[in-house]
């Protein structure tokens, strides 16, 4: 940051308290740097990007409000970790795991927002990179604790599995050793130093086990030995450490490479994840506080920021409210007793100012206001020891570089503008700066006490007088801002209260009736009018916020409802599928009745079929409407798991001829399908009327095993007799046990030629097509 720009952040930071608002909204950010962005945020350039960033905060918003959030989880700045990449300097596997987090939160933002809800959310997101490869290669390697797993290669996880096996030979080695020699050693434990295993000698016998000597205890009468036959287990313990480090810094050294590599792609996701932050950030300090998205309009020096609030005020505390001024008007002038709310008003409105041209929302319900190329601030006593200005000179001082600068589209704060000096002489100089700068068509804000000033204001067009208000009964200001009404300093009514002798009071307003020129009386009567109808206003105001507390109520209750309703239509769907179960479950029964008791009539068959039918319940209305059949329609029939031609339709009715038998069912059951092609046989008339009133298929489903297999020798036994070429054989898919069982079966039988899976329009895998000889 240049020191131009430095020095006006400083200035904005004292004068407007910017600095503590950004470190509020930088509370909503998830990672380093995000937060120092925000932080740092500074005017933009042009109105077009201050537009465009705006533009992403409002979809930011709405995201929000619909309960949604951009999770952030494991995101860190990788910035330094790409610097040593390219570097050539080896990441650390904890370097490398964030970076593998930080692709997986780069993967999850790509897919967060939907293009028709967040178009721009959307389309930015989707310049990422997630580096999938590199993500999962990282995740292949190492743990989310940092660490490299023990398979990540094949020769690191034999090395390991080799270590911990030398270790274990070793302790068993060392149990079996100390035992032996357990009259030359101090216990018969064993102690680790420097990584390398050794037992605890009686000094004197310290030399007569050969190998190495570690080291001596305080008492001295015991010695650390590593025994000759512990040295070569210990190296080789020692040696394969040594390889499995090895291993573990070329794996980090192959993944840095592969970073390096990446590294523009991965800079380029930094920076837009760490936009996508601050927007989510200002998002949800708007939403969090009510606030809105500003806007900018370039046709004159209007401005309006409706039921405002200062961001730093207690939020049960501050008081809400609206500050505009017309096209017209390019001064705003307030005024009021000392410690009523002046310079917070002032503060509000300069700091919505910054924070819109930064591409920040405000807290107001509604805000639009022009784009300035220049802001100025002169709030709060400056007076300089150093360069022996006075808090005078030192106003006055900024004041002459202001209006050296002033134009058009110049922004300027002026608190307390004049005072310091002698009050006629302030008054005067006050009137004649804020004539220079309305000239040059700035837009001014400013505070007064001076009488003087007021009149000015009140004489020129270009300028609103305005106040905040006083209770006079308690003493205390109310905070609330008065537009169109200049304030009193209200001195008589806080004497009055503070039991000063009402002579006194009297004299005073006496002389102050003396001294009043007619245009200040007439000014008094008019502000009593004025704040009549201030007082109508107010009760206009309260119906707004009313109506805009209750339409934020309704759209809450609405949200509710829609929730509650998704979830009556989840249970709803939950509570059909388990009728839905129940109901095949006792057509399953219905069907194995009439396959275990081929006796039954072909009536009752029929009976039972339409029984089934019955069990459908009536949620496929609308499949019906949309889906029409005729005769001669090849159908499957979905309640029955069967397939045939319809031959009568009647309504919503229709009579379907499946397995040799006609079957009445409803057209909400059918859906239309290919006719299969089973191939045909000439066979002898008496035979072919036999054929056809044996059934070519046999449904197994809802049976186990044995009983499956059972049906399925009946059936055959009984389609050998009725001469069939071709049946089919429905299994289901399920587990597979069943279809499974039926084919080894198949395969034993002798009276079968060949069998295949169903095609698509047959059953497919939960079917099976037999060919008898």
């Amino acid at each position: 940051m240049s020191d131009k720009r430095s020095g006006f952040k400083k200035q904005m930071d004292r004068s407007i308290d910017y600095a503590a608002v950004l470190e509020q909204i930088a509370g909503y950010a998830a990672f380093s740097r995000s937060v120092a962005m925000i932080r740092n945020a500074m005017p933009l350039e042009t109105v077009q990007l201050a537009r465009e960033q705006l533009d992403f905060v409002q979809e930011g918003m709405e995201y929000v409000r619909l309960g949604k959030d951009l999770s952030m989880g494991g995101v860190t700045d990788i910035e330094p970790f790409l610097d040593s990449a390219s570097k050539s300097i080896v990441l650390l596997p904890g370097e490398l795991n964030a970076i593998a987090l930080f692709l997986s939160a780069v993967r999850r933002a790509v897919q967060a927002f939907e293009e028709e809800r967040e178009p721009r959310l959307a389309e930015y997101a989707a310049t990422m990179d997630p580096c999938d490869k590199l993500r999962k290669k990282i995740e292949a390697m190492i743990d989310l604790g940092g660490d490299i797993k023990e398979d990540a290669t094949p020769t690191l996880y034999g090395r390991t599995q080799a270590l911990r096996q030398a270790k274990a030979d070793l302790s068993v080695f060392a149990r079996g050793y100390t035992k032996q020699h357990a009259t030359r050693l101090m216990d018969t434990t064993t102690t680790t130093i420097q990584g390398r295993l050794c037992v605890l000698a009686k000094t004197p016998e310290k030399n007569s086990f050969g190998g190495m000597i570690h080291g001596t205890s305080q008492s001295g009468m015991a010695t650390y030995v590593e025994p000759r036959e512990f040295v070569v287990r210990n190296n080789k313990i020692q040696s394969l450490a040594l390889e499995i480090e090895e291993e573990k810094r070329r794996i980090c050294r192959e993944l840095t490479a592969q970073v390096a590599a990446s590294a523009l792609a991965l800079g380029s996701d930094l920076e837009t994840m760490t936009f996508l932050d601050t927007v989510m950030a200002r998002a949800k300090w708007a939403n969090r506080y009510d606030g809105c998205v500003p806007k900018f309009q370039t046709r004159d020096h209007s401005f309006r920021f409706a039921h405002a609030r200062h961001p730093l005020i207690d939020e049960q505390k501050v008081v809400a409210n609206t500050y505009a001024s017309q096209k017209d008007q390019f001064c705003l002038m307030i005024s009021g007793p000392n410690m009523g709310g002046k310079t917070v008003t002032l503060k509000t409105i300069g700091l919505f100012v910054v924070l819109a041209h930064a591409g920040f929302p405000v807290l107001a319900h509604d805000a639009m206001l022009p784009w300035y190329t220049s802001m100025w601030f002169d709030i709060g006593d400056d007076q300089s020891i150093e360069n022996n200005l006075s808090t005078f000179s030192s106003h006055m001082s900024k004041i002459a570089r202001i209006c050296q600068a002033a134009n058009e589209h110049t922004f300027i704060l002026l608190d307390e503008i004049g005072n310091g000096t002698d009050p006629l002489e302030g008054a005067s100089l006050a009137s004649a700066i804020l004539a220079y700068l309305i000239d040059c068509q700035s837009t001014i804000v400013t505070s007064t006490h001076y009488d003087q000033v007021k009149e000015f204001g009140k004489a020129d067009l270009h300028t609103l007088v305005s106040s905040v208000e006083f209770d006079v009964e308690t003493l205390r200001p109310t905070y609330r801002y008065l537009p169109g009404i200049s304030g009193g300093s209200f001195a008589f009514a806080i004497a009055s209260q503070l039991q000063l002798e009402p002579a006194i009071i009297a004299h005073a307003r006496t002389l102050k009736e003396e001294n009043m020129k007619e245009s200040q009386k007439a000014l008094e009567r008019l502000e009593i009018e004025q704040k009549e109808v201030m007082k109508k206003q107010e009760r206009f105001d309260v119906l707004i916020q009313n109506a805009h507390r209750i339409q934020k109520e309704a759209e809450a209750e609405k949200q509710k409802w829609i929730g509650k309703r998704e979830t009556l239509e989840a249970e709803y769907e939950h509570e059909l599928e388990a009728m839905l179960d129940e109901k095949r479950e006792e057509a399953r029964a219905i069907l194995a009745k009439m396959k275990n008791h081929p006796e039954v009539k072909v009536h009752e068959q029929i009976e039972s079929l339409h029984a089934i039918n019955d069990l459908a319940p009536e949620q496929k209305e609308e499949k019906a409407a949309k889906e029409t059949f005729a005769v001669g329609d090849y159908v499957h029939i979905d309640s029955l798991n069967a397939h045939g031609e319809i031959l009568e339709i009647r309504k919503k009715q229709a009579t379907v001829l499946t397995n040799g038998m006609k079957v009445n069912v409803k057209t909400n059951v059918l859906t239309k399908m290919k006719r299969p092609n089973v191939p045909k046989t000439a066979p002898k008339p008496r035979l072919e009327r036999v054929t056809k009133r044996f059934p070519l298929e046999l449904n197994l489903i809802g049976m186990r095993v044995e009983e499956g297999l059972n049906a399925l020798d009946r059936y055959l036994d009984q389609a050998i007799v009725h001469k069939a070429i071709s049946v089919r054989i429905i299994h289901g898919m399920g587990t597979g046990k069943l279809r499974k069982a039926v084919w080894d079966d198949l395969r034993k039988r002798n009276t079968v030629k060949s069998f295949e899976s169903a095609g698509p329009n047959e059953g497919g895998l939960g079917a099976t097509i037999v060919t008898l000889k």
